[in-house]
Order: structure tokens, then sequence, then C-alpha cells
């Protein structure tokens, strides 16, 4: 039976058959889906999915055609359709949407199921694949001069993260270490670890654990036990930008100033971006605890920088740290802040 299209959706008055189409070469193209609109036309295809109230077909006719779904009043697709419903099951099957809103699925895989049009949540949703998916960087500087001039310098930088589609785990240490004709002119070391639950694709609840050490600044031994929520605000091949924010406990041990420990709020922003095909890689990291508290510090650590790719994962780094403590011990300076240049390795 054939009909005739005259859509706002289509912006076109063709002639077509419901079931089949007659190609170039006079064959008929079986159609996967057939489906009917609230004004009576009728239009056949592929399904390619339904994503947020929005059906979208591939028509050998008309090409991609995206329909609102609420205009839809009939549909009977192959047995191919990947069915995703509001509850979270996945079925696979024939699917046949009947005027009175009833929904039926058919597939050999499963019995029959009946359902209502309100329970429909996705056709054809993305493929998730469930393997875990490792990345990682490290990033090597110093010098080591001896003769009239002695003096060693190491610094180190490295990230280690395990991501599946629902959990993520990070674990990054960075050692900054140096030396004078004998005598330690720098000495910090930072381990952090996280792990990350998505309650979505963006959003998502964490744990985390600091710890950090400042052998200049009389710091022994500074920890943290944290938790909270954040979002994974853009998340793609070429960039990618993270938001959180939580509640924290710290501990801080000093060799000669009286110990501290108090609740604080921390706050989080990660952003990486590559610009001309990769060619070039900025990234910024911060992360900030505060608290009201009489004897809490405002804690800030931010590290800045470029990263060159050279080949085979190799890349040649200019990073700027910062640290700064509100409150030190006396003698102690606030800020304290590096430029390093070095090697690095990504995967």
């Amino acid at each position: 039976m054939c009909f005739r299209i005259r859509t706002k959706f289509l912006r076109a008055g063709v002639t077509g058959c419901a079931l089949a189409v007659v190609g170039i070469f006079g064959a008929p193209v079986v159609l996967a889906a057939q489906l009917k609109l609230a004004n009576g036309d009728q239009i056949s295809g592929e399904i390619v999915s339904l994503q947020g109230q929005l059906l979208t077909l591939n028509s050998p006719l008309f090409g991609t055609v995206k329909i609102p779904w609420g205009k839809v009043v009939e549909l009977r697709s192959d047995s191919g359709v990947r069915i995703e419903l509001a509850d979270g099951r996945q079925l696979k099957g024939q699917l046949v949407l009947q005027p009175d809103g009833q929904v039926v699925v058919q597939g050999q895989s499963n019995p029959e199921v009946h359902i209502m049009r309100s329970d429909l949540a996705r056709l054809n949703p993305p493929v998730i694949d469930p393997s875990v998916k490792y990345s990682g960087r490290a990033t090597l500087g110093g010098t080591f001069n001896q003769g009239n001039s002695s003096d060693e310098m190491l610094n180190l930088d490295a990230e280690l993260v395990a991501r599946t589609p629902d959990k993520r785990y990070a674990i990054n240490m960075a050692v900054n270490e140096a030396r004078a004709f004998g005598f330690t002119t720098a000495s910090r070391r930072l381990l952090t670890a996280q792990h990350d639950i998505f309650l979505s694709q963006k959003n998502y609840v964490f744990v985390n654990a600091r710890a950090q050490s400042d052998v200049l600044a009389d710091l022994n031994m500074r920890t943290s036990l944290g938790t909270g929520y954040g979002r994974q605000i853009i998340e793609n091949t070429a960039t990618k930008l993270s938001a959180e924010v939580g509640v924290s406990y710290v501990s801080e041990k000093y060799e000669i100033a009286p110990d501290r420990s108090y609740p604080a709020l921390s706050l989080a922003l990660n952003y990486e971006h590559k610009f001309f095909n990769n060619a070039l890689v900025f990234f910024n990291n911060t992360h900030l605890t505060g608290s009201r508290h009489e004897r809490a510090s405002t804690l800030v650590t931010n590290k800045l920088g470029f990263r060159l790719p050279i080949a085979n994962g190799l890349n040649l780094t200019t990073q700027f740290n910062l640290a700064y403590d509100s409150s030190p011990p006396t003698g102690i300076k606030p800020t304290d802040s590096s430029l390093i240049f070095g090697v690095g390795y990504v995967f």
C-alpha cells in the first residue's frame, strides 16, 4: 500500500510504499520499521535510536530523519532493536507500538513483554564497553652538577587512572627534591588517591585521601580524608573538565610547631585541552581546602602547564606548581612555587 508524505518534518511531498521501495535497478528494498504519525502520514526506514524523546530514522528516500516521539502513534520494528526500559532493563526483539499506547516486545531470548509507552526509555542505546581502560602520565625533570658547583634537583609528577563506565580510580604522586652544597633546599612530596562512583554519565560521588610532607616548611605529614560530589562536565578526546565539592578532615604533624587537626570544605577543578590536533596540551589542576575552624588553614595547590608531544607518547613539559598555606608555622613563608621543565610520557 502506497502513501504520500507531506509532514513538516520531511518538508516534501513524495509518494512511497509502506513496506518496500524500489531501488535504482528496480529491486525491492525491504525496510526495517514502519511508523504512523498523528496526522496519518506513514514513514518507513531503519530505526537508529530513540533518545531524549527524539526518534531518529534512516529512510532510503530522505536520509536521516528526526521525529518527535510524541508524534508517533504506531510503530512496528524488525527483531533486532535493542530496547531500554525506564527501570534499566534491557531487551532485544521486535517492538510494536499500538494506538492505545501499549508496547509489545517479542524476542527470541525473552518472552513476550507488554509495557506502557511511558515505560520505554530508549531504543538502540549506545553500547557500553565494561572493560577497564587505563591511562597515565609521568614527567621527570632534574639537574645534577658536580665540580665547581654541587647541586642536585629532582622533580617527578606521575598519575595512573583506571576507568570503567561507572567507576574511576586515580593515584597521583608529586616529588620535588633539591640539594645544594650538601644542604637540602627543597623536599616536598604529595600523594593523592581517589575513587569515583558515577551515578550517571556526568555526576559522581567520591572518596579520597591525601598525604603531604614538606621538610623545609616544618611539615612532617599532612593527611586528609574526604568525600563529596563531582561532575564530569566534559570528557572527550580533546577536552576533559571536572569540578568537585566535598568535606574532609585534615590532620597536620609538625617537627616544631604544635600539631593540629580540623574539618574542612574542599573544592577541586581539573582541566585539560588538546590544541592543534594534539600538537599542544594545556592542563590546570587546582585543589582548595578551607575551614572556619580557629586552628585551620586555607590550603591551595595548583599545577598549570603545557605538554608538547614529540613522538610515541613522549612529550616535553613546562609546569608551574604553586602551594599556599594561609597559616604556616612561625618563620615559614605562606607561598611556595616552582617552575619545572621535564620530559614526560603519556599513555
